[in-house]
C-alpha cells in the first residue's frame, strides 16, 4: 500500500513544475496525484502512526488544480466538435483558461504549497507505520476493500430515489474513485483486489462520461444556447446515462 501511496507522491512532486510551465495535461496528472492521495489517506489512515500530510490541505490543492482543470476538459471537448470552427463562445473559452493559470501558478509558488509538498515527500520516504501495518493483509486491508465496496453499493442505490439524480451520479462516481483507488493499493491481496479495482474503474468512467456531458450542457445553455453542439451534447448524454444504468446493474 505505501508503494503506492510513494508512486502519487513522485507523481505530485514531478508535475510541480511542468504545471508551472503550462505543459499538456499537467494539471490532469498533477490533480489525480492528489485525489488518489487524499483518498489513501482517508481509508488507510489507521495503517500510520504519524501523518504529516493533511488530507484538507490536499482538498484544498485539488480543488486550485480542478479550477484549470475543468476549463482544459471543456476547451478540449468542444474542439473536437467544432473541428476548425472557432465562434466568440469558444475563443471567451479558451481565455478564460489561459487566465485561469494566473492564480494557479501563484498558488503553487505559495510557502503553503511548499509545506504540502515537503510534508508529501516525508511522508513518502519516512513513513511511521502503526502495529496495524505488521498485521496480515487479509486480517488488515482486506476489510477496508471491503468497506470501501459497501460505500460504493450505497451511493448506488440512492441515484434511484434522488431528488437530483445527476448529483447523485456524481456523487457515485467520487465513491467509484476510491474504492478503485483503495482496490489498487491492496496489490497484498492479489487478484481479488484487482477484481475490484476493475469493476469500480469501469463505474468510475461510466460516471465521468455522463458528469461532462452534464458540465458541457449547462456550460452552453449558459453561454451558447444557440450552438448545434447543445442537441448533440443531449443525445450524448442519453446514451451515456443507458450505459451506466447498464453497468450498474452489472456491478
Amino acid at each position: 500500500m505505501h508503494a503506492y501511496l510513494t508512486v502519487q507522491v513522485e507523481a505530485l512532486l514531478r508535475h510541480h513544475e511542468p504545471v508551472m510551465e503550462r505543459e499538456p495535461d499537467a494539471v490532469h496528472r498533477m490533480r489525480v496525484a492528489t485525489r488518489r492521495l487524499r483518498s489513501l489517506l482517508s481509508t488507510y489512515s489507521g495503517l500510520y502512526a504519524e501523518i504529516p500530510l493533511q488530507r484538507r490541505r490536499l482538498r484544498w490543492l485539488a480543488t486550485e488544480l480542478g479550477r484549470v482543470r475543468d476549463l482544459e476538459v471543456l476547451r478540449t471537448r468542444f474542439a473536437k466538435r467544432l473541428d476548425d470552427e472557432r465562434p466568440d463562445w469558444f475563443e471567451a473559452l479558451v481565455e478564460q483558461e489561459a487566465l485561469a493559470y494566473g492564480p494557479l501558478i501563484r498558488t503553487l509558488e505559495r510557502e503553503r504549497t511548499r509545506k504540502l509538498l515537503k510534508a508529501a515527500e516525508h511522508l513518502a520516504a519516512s513513513p511511521e507505520f502503526s502495529p496495524a501495518a505488521a498485521q496480515p493483509a487479509d486480517d488488515v486491508i482486506a476489510p477496508i476493500v471491503a468497506a470501501s465496496q459497501r460505500d460504493l453499493a450505497r451511493a448506488l442505490e440512492r441515484i434511484a430515489t434522488a431528488a437530483d439524480p445527476d448529483q447523485a451520479r456524481h456523487a457515485a462516481r467520487n465513491a467509484a474513485k476510491r474504492t478503485r483507488y483503495t482496490a489498487e493499493a491492496a496489490t497484498a491481496l492479489g487478484e481479488s483486489a484487482e477484481t475490484v479495482a476493475a469493476a469500480a474503474k469501469k463505474l468510475q468512467n461510466r460516471f465521468g462520461k455522463c458528469q461532462d456531458d452534464v458540465v458541457a450542457i449547462a456550460y452552453l445553455e449558459a453561454h451558447a444556447p444557440d450552438s448545434p453542439l447543445l442537441e448533440r451534447e443531449r443525445r450524448a448524454h442519453a446514451k451515456h446515462l443507458a450505459r451506466v444504468d447498464a453497468a450498474i446493474e452489472e456491478f
